[in-house]
């Protein structure tokens, strides 16, 4: 075999194995369900909210508004909390053309309501692109035992808690972004606030205990999470991700009151 034979061999070789890489880029696209995104990105990308208030929306002339009154980012329903509560019923994420013509409408991150422990749910959010997925008690749980495995998708997670050991578990599950459950669609904040105080109250505690390792070990038990996760809390004073306020803040006082108590 001469030189010019053995070239165009390996000339050859090296076009089957770039179009093996693409057969194999092509499948991975069209058939993995969910992908990994870095942990940077899907804690970093939440904290572009911070100080910011993210409106309810149900169509794009409300997504309009929301994005000139200066809102940083909007939650797609089918129907406002308050509308959810007084129908009754079962309630499911919103329209997936609803979500889209939101999207194409503004330029302001958008966010969507996925039920607590609908993958599926999640999976089709992920795919249409939008920016965080809210797995909500607002909407009807689809598992009343276990949350999604958030760990797996790409897109950042927000979830509620009442309560520090709340919020904590759901970290661990992957939540990029933590916020207090309140009382959704009565416009009343005392909810709020009192899972905020009751938050605090638990960080401040940690914090103060920050030394104790036997403590902290106990808090991680009963709170059934990992011993790291709860030290690094305690080192930290505060979440590792960012805290936002939701439910029954109604006017711009109850966020300014929210925003005050951290």
């Amino acid at each position: 075999m001469g030189w010019v034979e053995v070239t165009g061999y390996l000339e050859r070789l090296r076009d089957l194995f770039y179009g093996l890489a693409e057969i194999r880029d092509t499948i991975k696209r069209e058939h993995c369900i969910g992908s990994c995104g870095t942990v940077r990105v899907k804690i970093g990308f939440p904290t572009m909210f911070r100080n910011g208030v993210i409106m309810d929306v149900t169509n794009p002339e409300q997504a309009g508004i929301a994005e000139d009154a200066g809102a940083v980012g909007v939650m797609v329903l089918d129907k406002l909390p308050y509308d959810v509560r007084r129908s009754g019923g079962v309630a499911r994420m919103a329209d997936v053309k609803a979500i889209e013509e939101v999207m194409n409408s503004i330029t302001i991150p958008v966010s969507a309501k996925c039920r607590i422990g609908h993958y599926m749910e999640a999976v089709i959010l992920e795919e249409i692109g939008v920016d965080l997925i809210d797995e909500s008690e607002v909407l009807t749980p689809a598992d009343d035992q276990h949350h999604i495995n958030k760990w797996i998708f790409k897109v950042p997670f927000v979830n509620g808690a009442r309560d520090l050991p709340e919020a904590l578990r759901r970290i661990s599950e992957g939540a990029s972004m933590i916020r207090t459950k309140g009382e959704a669609g009565t416009g009343n904040v005392a909810e709020a606030v009192r899972h905020m105080k009751a938050l605090n109250s638990d960080l401040r505690t940690l914090a103060s205990r920050r030394d104790d390792d036997e403590f902290l070990r106990d808090y991680a038990r009963s709170s059934k999470v990992s011993y790291e996760l709860v030290k690094l809390v305690a080192d930290l004073g505060r979440l590792p991700v960012i805290n936002f306020a939701a439910g029954g803040i109604a006017t711009p006082a109850d966020a300014a009151l929210m925003m005050w108590l951290g």
